[in-house]
């Protein structure tokens, strides 16, 4: 069922970004305000609810009611960006989206955390990751689809609504599992830690730094990518909502699933013979990714393109079920929903909230320049390039004092 409520997650929050230009043609928008609205107003809600809803998990607040109430909001919001009649409404729906499903992340990884031991807590967060990448294959195909043949506004309502459904479902047949179960602890939480307990835990552990350092880097690149290229696609090879869907949906949708799942996998193998694998692994994804990345963004033909990007397609997630799960062991019970979402709110925060609009700042810049819009998008992916190698070198530095940093929580 986490699987299933990430799987609209992921459609509702992604299917905008195959929806960018027919939206941008309609309301005769900016790049930068595209950024905006499918990045900063979803992200600066997503990351300012996340908080607080960490707060009351750690403290024993019922999650399968939290993530049944956000399913059902953020269905709504979506939804609703269908019927909007412009754009400051259209921000105002996708701010919404970001409040409901900013609920979502720390309930679901404590959930797992309290289900699945260490030895295997990867692989079940990375299956339950792969919501997101079956969400694009299927949701951003249908998405495009019913874009090209009835409109950008037809395509968000029917993504949307069915959220309702599952989120009933959700609340009837999900049972909160007992706080501390996988570990052998049953804790009942009265209250959740300060603020400053958990900053001290957090900062006390190099570890934790340079993750979230490392996190917050990878999502510039890897997000950015995720909402540019597709209109990049539209502009710099003619393809049609419909086309593009397709496209992006395979892409990201078969690479997610291998990114997703095999991460988890090799964390959980490579990481119980040495805990620094878990950083080590993501270092090099991000170092891979870099040179294929520059050459999709150079590549002459579509297809040239589409064959670059699987690599860093395949890799750009596969960091998230190692760090995920890293989380969960550097913290004791009454800090891991925050702790969490001290990696979730960076990420989140750099990566859908400031990397879209200054993707999109830099598209207008250099379309400005160069005198056209394809290579405006094509040399801001380009500058976005850069976070790849300095987030690599932040995941191997927070490989260095796994050992130390990973001590019994409690």
């Amino acid at each position: 069922m986490l699987f299933v409520a990430y799987f609209l997650n992921s459609i509702d929050r992604n299917i905008i970004n195959i929806l960018q230009q027919s939206i941008k043609e309609e309301f005769n928008l900016m790049d930068w305000q595209l950024g905006m609205m499918t990045g900063f107003a979803f992200a600066l809600f997503y990351t300012s609810i996340g908080i607080p809803v960490a707060r009351l998990i750690d403290g024993g607040a019922i999650r399968t009611t939290i993530v049944a109430g956000g399913l059902a909001l953020w269905s709504v919001a979506t939804a609703m960006c269908g019927v909007v009649q412009n754009y400051w409404q259209l921000v105002l729906c996708r701010a919404g989206v970001g409040v409901g499903e900013g609920s979502f992340g720390p309930s679901t990884v404590t959930m797992i955390s309290d289900y699945f031991g260490p030895a295997e807590r990867a692989r079940a967060i990375g299956t339950y990751l792969l919501g997101l990448p079956v969400g694009s294959l299927v949701g951003l195909s249908a998405g495009g689809w019913i874009a090209q043949h009835y409109g950008w506004r037809a395509a968000l309502l029917i993504v949307g609504l069915p959220g309702l459904i599952v989120a009933l479902i959700f609340k009837l047949t999900v049972r909160e599992p007992p706080r501390g179960l996988s570990d052998g602890k049953f804790v009942k939480l009265a209250a959740a830690a300060s603020i400053r307990q958990i900053f001290a835990v957090a900062v006390g552990k190099k570890t934790f730094v340079h993750l979230l350092a490392a996190a917050s880097l990878a999502s510039f690149s890897t997000v950015g990518g995720m909402v540019w290229f597709p209109p990049f696609l539209q502009r710099g090879f003619g393809l049609n909502p419909a086309q593009v869907g397709v496209a992006w949906g395979v892409m990201a949708g078969l690479t997610g699933i291998a990114g997703a799942f095999g991460g988890g996998w090799l964390a959980d193998r490579f990481g119980a013979r040495d805990p620094k694998y878990f950083m080590l692994l993501p270092a090099l994804a991000m170092a891979v990714s870099f040179p294929f990345y520059l050459l999709a963004t150079t590549a002459g033909s579509f297809w040239l393109c589409f064959a670059f990007l699987l690599v860093p397609a395949t890799l750009n997630n596969s960091w998230i079920p190692a760090a995920m799960a890293l989380t969960q062991g550097l913290a004791p019970l009454a800090m891991r929903a925050l702790l969490a979402m001290f990696v979730t709110f960076a990420a989140n925060l750099i990566g859908h909230g400031i990397a879209p609009p200054v993707i999109g700042g830099l598209s207008d810049l250099f379309g400005a320049h160069f005198g056209n819009p394809v290579d405006g998008l094509r040399w801001a992916l380009i500058s976005a390039a850069v976070f790849y190698p300095w987030a690599a070198l932040h995941f191997w530095l927070a490989s260095r004092n796994i050992r130390r940093d990973l001590e019994p929580p409690d």
